[in-house]
Order: structure tokens, then sequence, then C-alpha cells
């Protein structure tokens, strides 16, 4: 299975396959539309349970949030065609191009992960203007590829980083954009891990 920037895989920065054919996002949808359809709390197979309790939900963390979503959303789905260009919306379009273009044709997804994930805000760091970076600790104690067998993880705590940007869209509007995904982010281990592994003891 193709494999992008999601908890436990690699940076946004890393390089993707530069053979893969691209495909334009459905230009008829606005933002709200694509807001209104994506799956916040996750699917049937891959369920998101949200913990809202300790960071205020801003307009920059509801994009994190909306980002997030729609990578696990992705890691769900076998049919990539349809999700991929929804990501146009939701992320830079440096990062668009760069990490999820390419795999728009993308065949080879038929081992989707399955849930159910926990997630919950843990900081924001300003970064310079117009730049923030919203921090997730995520309990992925039982999210797995459907081919493995069900089994709790042993290091179940994962943190999740989404550098935001204030931008421009396409509509004319300025919104905050995903542009980078640590995936795992081990930079800021040393200030959430022990809240993170704490916290993440969740039970389906």
């Amino acid at each position: 299975m193709v494999v992008l920037a999601t908890a436990g895989c690699t940076d946004t920065d890393e390089p993707v396959n530069p053979g893969a054919s691209a495909s334009s996002a459905p230009t008829s949808m606005t933002f709200d539309e694509v807001y209104r359809i994506l799956p916040m709390d996750g699917t049937r197979d891959l369920p998101i349970s949200w913990d809202l309790s300790q960071v205020q939900d801003t307009d920059e963390i509801l994009a994190a949030r909306r980002s997030l979503a729609f990578l696990k959303w992705l890691d769900a789905s076998t049919d990539w065609p349809s999700v991929i260009p929804i990501g146009r919306f939701l992320f830079t379009e440096r990062s668009y191009q760069a990490t999820l273009e390419p795999f728009i044709n993308a065949t080879d997804t038929n081992d989707p992960r399955i849930g159910p994930i926990w997630v919950k805000t843990v900081g924001v760091e300003t970064n310079g203007p117009d730049q923030v970076t919203v921090t997730f600790c995520t309990d992925i104690g039982y999210w797995r590829n459907t081919s493995e067998k069900s089994q709790v993880r042993r290091d179940r705590a994962n943190l999740e980083s989404y550098e935001m940007h204030y931008v421009q869209t396409s509509d004319g509007q300025r919104r905050w954009l995903a542009d980078r995904v640590s995936a795992n982010d081990g930079k800021r281990g040393p200030k959430y891990d022990a809240e993170c592994t704490k916290w993440a003891q969740h039970q389906p």
C-alpha cells in the first residue's frame, strides 16, 4: 500500500513517486462544501474521538484538525482518486503538489487502516507572521492495517504536528492551510511525550 504522511510514517518533505500522474481538484466545490462533507469524526472503520478540553478550538486549530481528519479518511479509503482532490482545500498548493497529487491514481490501496483513534490538542506555537504549528497527541493503540492482527500497540502515544499557514485561497479568502505535517514529531517529544503517554490509554 502507498503510504503518505500519516502517524508513524514520514514527513511531508520526504520525496514522493515522481512518475505518478496527477489530477485537478473538483473545481465545482466550495470550501464550505468541503468542510461539510469532511468526516471530522472519522469513518465507520476508523472513528476519531476528539478531546477538545485543553485548548480553545481557534480557526488555525480547527484547520489543523480538518487536515488530520482528512489524512485519516485517506488512510481508511480504498478510493484515493475520489478523496485526494479534497486535500487541495486543506493543504497549501506546495504541500498538495508534493505529497498528495502524485498519488491521485494510486491503485495499491487495498489494505486500508482502521481505528479507532483518539486525538487531543496539546500545543500551539507561533512560528512567524501567519504561521503556527499545532501539535496533537494521538492515541493509535488500536490503529492498524486491515491485514494485521488486532492487538494493542506497545507505543501507542504519538505526537503529530501540523505547520499551518494563513494564505489567500482560490476563492479570494484568507484561510489556514496545512503546509507541513510531522507525523511522528520527535522534536516536540521532550515537551509533550509524558503528557501524551499518560493520556493515550483509551479503550474502544
